[in-house]
């Protein structure tokens, strides 16, 4: 049997999972609000990013769930969790609180959802780290 591969530290796993969120966040908000909302059709279909998201938060998640086994794995796993959380929680309150036009996508409610979540989720992670620090 194969020796087990070394665990991210809970340092290491926060900041691979909060850096990959909150620069998805970032990234996704300058590019709606600075150059435009574009949508995506494949075969006809609209795909918001927070089906994106989840295509790449549950794959990451089962990884970890059943653990990795390499070192890169690992850490390609948390970061694409952390991506994945980022698209996710940007969107929901976009699908869930608006009429989901593309002016909403660039709304208060909007905005004000995302940075919500995202404050909450980073609120979490940092606790759950505190909790399980090293």
């Amino acid at each position: 049997m194969p020796d087990p591969i070394s665990r991210p530290t809970a340092k290491q796993t926060l900041l691979l999972i909060l850096l990959p969120m909150l620069g998805t966040v970032l990234c996704l908000r300058l590019y709606l609000h600075l150059v435009r909302v574009q949508h995506v059709y494949p075969g006809g279909y609209l795909v918001h990013h927070l089906f994106v998201g989840v295509l790449i938060e549950l794959p990451a998640a089962f990884i970890l769930a059943f653990g990795a086994r390499s070192r890169v794995v690992a850490f390609s796993a948390l970061g694409a969790l952390g991506v994945g959380a980022g698209m996710i929680l940007d969107e929901v309150t976009y699908l869930v609180a608006t009429q989901a036009s593309d002016r909403d996508y660039v709304s208060p409610v909007s905005l004000g959802g995302s940075v919500g979540l995202v404050s909450l989720a980073t609120i979490l992670l940092v606790g759950i780290y505190w909790a399980r620090r090293d």
